[in-house]
């Protein structure tokens, strides 16, 4: 019989693996993007049903993703050596993406996009234009290591499933924001942009400083 005290921080550290990958997923779906205009874009056009399946679409192919990227990363624990190049290249993805954020901050560029055909087939659309993003494998497989380094992302199945619910649910969540919202909020975020641009790179800046400082530590312990 499983202890209370085990029980309870077993409840409260999925809880936290939750929350993150929410806030990662949701913070990653709100700047203005094809994505997120093309189901606001549906909503507005009282197309409900089609800015759904266009949503699902996207989502399935995100997680799909963050499946893919799961394995990978526990294939390559089994190795010291790649799993070490690995970390230093989740390092440098995650400082790459801090840096493009700060690059269009400082610039003031802002974003914009509209789907072409997403009317006539929008759970297709979903889907290839959610593949066409070439940053959900490097993101995730990114975040997914710093989460393992962190400790709140073990090898079980349990885990696995928050994960990538929450993931889920933080995409739908920005998805649904801009459904409802529909041009306040893209109006609110295009004014908005270049701040959020210096808030998001700011944060993956802070968190590529902390794997990179852990990776140092590592490199000093093995000397």
């Amino acid at each position: 019989m499983i202890p209370v005290p085990s029980l309870t921080n077993r409840w409260a550290r999925l809880l936290r693996l939750g929350s993150y990958a929410f806030l990662i997923s949701f913070t990653g779906t709100l700047p203005v993007g094809t994505l997120n205009v093309s189901v606001t874009n549906l909503v507005i056009d009282e197309n409900v049903p089609a800015a759904f399946l266009f949503g699902l679409g996207a989502i399935l192919v995100e997680v799909g993703m963050v499946r893919v990227a799961l394995v990978i990363v526990k294939r390559l624990e089994g190795m010291d050596r790649l799993l070490g190049w690995f970390r230093v290249l989740a390092c440098i993805v995650i400082l790459l993406l801090a840096f493009a954020s700060l690059e269009a901050a400082w610039h003031m560029r802002k974003s914009g996009a509209v789907i072409p055909f997403a009317g006539h087939a929008p759970f297709v659309s979903g889907l290839v234009l959610s593949l066409l993003n070439p940053l959900h494998l490097p993101f995730w497989m990114g975040w997914t290591a710093l989460l393992r380094t962190k400790g709140l992302l073990s090898d079980t199945r349990s885990d696995y499933n928050i994960y990538v619910m929450a993931i889920g649910m933080g995409t739908a969540m920005a998805f649904l924001l801009y459904g409802t919202a529909g041009h306040l909020l893209i109006l609110f975020l295009r004014m908005n942009q270049n701040l959020f641009n210096w808030l998001m790179g700011i944060a993956l800046f802070v968190a590529g400083l902390t794997q990179l400082w852990k990776l140092i530590g590592r490199s000093k312990m093995k000397i």
